[in-house]
């Protein structure tokens, strides 16, 4: 059960996720995507924007739709490996970029939308600001006082909350909490959201949603606005209004998601780590794995393929071939596994007959099943191939074939792990073709070919004994 969360203003960065734009195609397609619905309302390309890191993405003309492209990239690339979300939950303006994900709307749809609340905020007058203040919501409820223009804009966790209002009151309050303990800092925004400063835009971006009908969810969606899951509330005009000027109730809404759905995994979906952050703090995610794709304006292609190999080994089965293009691509040779030789499990030799000292001694009997003499185990004599030795030439051949080595490669002295780079597949292969090749060895378990595996001659020997003897387990 995969849980993605999607960042919200504060976290844009001039150049964010620009390697995993160069590296990832998938990325590069879905950003991509995003821009092109973007554009006709925004006037320009908020691709090149951010990918050029221009300052400008810190205006919240810009700063709101570069977070919903990125959020939709990465959700759909996600989506696009297999690794797509089961719940979603979008925090403040990343709700946007949820309701796509979960159906609610069409990216065309969400597009508009963005690029219209963007412009309306971006036009508010400066001299509003966000404090975040490491504390719960009963220790800043006095200062909630609209009147002098304070309000709760968020409640991120147990401890912490977001106020909202004119700088000066926010200073001032900031001094009194900080006098009581209370760590606080300034919020990267330059308007007041979430209080009654946004009034102004919210009849107007109302009215730009009014001819979208809204689809009910796919999938769980946790709202901000209600701190909770949506149930059968339509996201229509009404909504977005009123979530751009309500405060926005993460901590609840992650509760709820939690408790209803039981998330092995959340994703964060942004350009750096807040919303797994906040998750780790709250006390709800123990036992869930926090992953992030993108953490941070350097991220690149491996840290997105890391989230999905973090997945994939918690369960889930990605869709690997969409992750890199057919020219990065390429074969490994796993490193040599060393097996333990604390056990041996081989059966042990038979002794060999000795042969009566008289002439007239008659020839000792052939075991059942072996050949009809002894193979002799050739010491160091015969040629590189051991031609002179049938059981070493089947076994350098087999070697041969399963390395794909050159033939002057491979002598009796040569160690399998430590010359040939064997691993533990090439073993199992290895074992397959001297059974081919001499069907008299059949019957070999691999734990017993293991300890006979510190050289080429070695396992010639133990094979060459094997035959000569009969053995069968």
């Amino acid at each position: 059960m995969i849980g993605f969360l999607f960042s919200g203003q504060g976290v844009q960065e001039p150049g964010m996720t620009a390697a995993l734009y160069r590296q990832s195609p998938l990325y590069r397609r879905r950003l991509d995507e995003a821009d092109a619905a973007l554009a006709p309302h925004l006037g320009g390309s908020v691709r090149d924007l951010l990918l050029g890191g221009d300052p400008a993405l810190h205006r919240t003309r810009w700063a709101q739709p570069a977070l919903f492209a990125v959020g939709h990239a990465l959700a759909a690339t996600l989506s696009d490996l297999g690794a797509g979300p089961h719940v979603v939950l979008g925090h403040s303006v990343g709700e946007f970029a949820a309701a796509v994900s979960a159906g609610v709307l069409t990216l065309e749809e969400a597009a508009r939308l963005v690029a219209e609340r963007a412009r309306l905020m971006d036009a508010l007058p400066e001299g509003g600001g966000m404090l975040a203040v490491r504390a719960g919501r009963e220790a800043v409820e006095e200062f909630l006082d609209p009147g002098r223009g304070v309000s709760l804009a968020a409640v991120n966790g147990p401890r912490n909350t977001v106020l909202s209002g004119g700088l000066a009151e926010l200073e001032r309050v900031a001094g009194v909490l900080r006098g009581r303990g209370a760590h606080c800092r300034a919020v990267g925004v330059p308007h007041a959201f979430h209080s009654p400063l946004m009034d102004p835009v919210l009849e107007p971006l109302a009215a730009a949603a009014a001819g979208i009908t809204p689809a009910a969810p796919r999938i769980p969606l946790a709202s901000t606005r209600y701190g909770r899951l949506l149930a059968d509330e339509p996201m229509d005009g009404a909504y977005w209004a009123a979530q751009a000027a309500g405060p926005v109730l993460f901590a609840d809404a992650l509760a709820d998601l939690v408790a209803r759905t039981a998330p092995t995994a959340l994703v964060e979906i942004g350009p750096a780590p807040q919303l797994v952050q906040l998750a780790g703090r709250s006390g709800l995610a123990d036992g869930i794995r926090l992953l992030h794709p993108s953490p941070g304006r350097e991220a690149t292609a491996r840290d997105l393929a890391e989230t999905v190999a973090a997945l994939y080994r918690s369960g889930l089965e990605p869709q690997w071939d969409e992750l890199y293009e057919p020219a990065w691509r390429t074969t490994e040779r796993l490193p040599p596994y060393a097996f333990s030789t604390e056990h041996r499990f081989w059966h042990a030799a038979a002794a060999r007959p000795q042969a009566p000292s008289g002439p007239a001694a008659a020839p000792a009997a052939t075991p059942a099943g072996a050949v009809a003499g002894p193979v002799p185990a050739a010491a160091g004599g015969g040629g590189r191939d051991g031609s002179a030795d049938p059981v070493l030439a089947a076994v350098v051949g087999a070697v041969v074939e399963v390395g794909d080595y050159a033939p002057e490669r491979v002598d009796r002295n040569s160690r399998f792990y430590e010359d040939l780079g064997f691993d533990s597949v090439m073993i199992m292969q290895l074992k397959d073709r001297i059974e081919t090749s001499l069907p008299q060895a059949g019957g070999i378990a691999v734990q017993q070919l293991l300890p006979a595996l510190r050289s080429v001659g070695t396992l010639a020997d133990f094979v060459g004994e094997w035959i000569s003897v009969g053995v069968r387990p």
